[in-house]
């Protein structure tokens, strides 16, 4: 009789999570660089800071919380 093989769900999460906080960083990054080429001071320029700063604090939050 052969032994019925398991699939290791620690390993299969850790890599999901590990996908999930790649395309958190990846959409950081995009908004970081918008923000960085528009004018200081400006409306949008508050709006995308806040934007940034909001997914900053949740990937680093998700990279606590999975860590």
């Amino acid at each position: 009789m052969k032994k019925k093989r398991t699939v290791n769900q620690s390993k299969a999460r850790k890599n999901n999570h590990e996908e999930k906080f790649e395309s958190m960083v990846k959409e950081y990054q995009e908004a970081k660089t918008l923000l960085d080429s528009m004018d200081e001071g400006s409306d949008e320029q508050q709006k995308q800071q806040r934007l940034c700063d909001n997914l900053f604090a949740k990937a680093e939050k998700f990279f606590k919380q999975h860590n």
